[in-house]
């Protein structure tokens, strides 16, 4: 079996792995480390394979980081209540479905904070994630704050994020399955920043 496909993937992995922007991510912990104070929310949210990433984080910022001298961390992963999404998409707007699903969870004026996993951080034409842009400009409306976490150029999502952490891969067949793989690298390092534990 021919192997270059993924000895690129792993090659291209490695170098932007090597280049992550640590102050980008430092920035998201401290955010998502206000919110923790404060007792209040983090939404993260993604489509595909992104919105598995995005719970997977969800899970890891309740449990990983639990601390007996820290408040628990209120974290929710919008995808995960399937009923709840479908319903929001075959009943009203798709491309609001997102900020539907956020509404009750954030109070206009608390100290809230989303994270949003994309591989190509939304089509500036409004094509593609729609439902990410528009579920990160209902979040900036309540007075959070939105962390970005994409590839490629980091799209619309990206220029719109208070926090943005760009894993620049942008070719294929490499671009997604490399920008999937490290997004999963960046939510480790923020949870094992937020943890407060230290490597031996």
């Amino acid at each position: 079996m021919n192997t270059t496909g993924i000895t690129a993937l792993r090659d291209s992995a490695a170098a932007v792995v090597r280049d992550l922007d640590m102050d980008a991510i430092s920035a998201a912990a401290e955010v998502l480390a206000e919110v923790r104070l404060s007792q209040g929310i983090v939404l993260t949210a993604g489509n595909g394979g992104s919105s598995s990433t995005a719970s997977h984080f969800a899970a890891d910022l309740v449990k990983y980081t639990r601390s007996p001298q820290q408040p628990h961390f209120r974290a929710l992963s919008l995808t995960d209540n399937i009923a709840c999404h479908t319903a929001w998409t075959n009943d009203a707007d798709p491309a609001l479905a997102m900020a539907y699903l956020a509404e009750p969870w954030l109070p206009t004026g608390a100290k809230d904070a989303a994270v949003l996993f994309s591989v190509h951080g939304g089509a500036r034409d409004g094509s593609v994630s729609t439902n990410l842009v528009e579920l990160a400009r209902f979040v900036h409306k309540t007075g959070g704050k939105v962390i970005a976490v994409t590839g490629f150029d980091g799209g619309a999502i990206g220029d719109i994020s208070d926090v943005h952490i760009n894993v620049p891969l942008d070719r294929e067949p490499v671009a997604t399955p490399g920008v999937e793989s490290v997004h999963l690298l960046v939510a480790h390092a923020l949870c094992l920043l937020l943890s407060g534990k230290e490597p031996s």
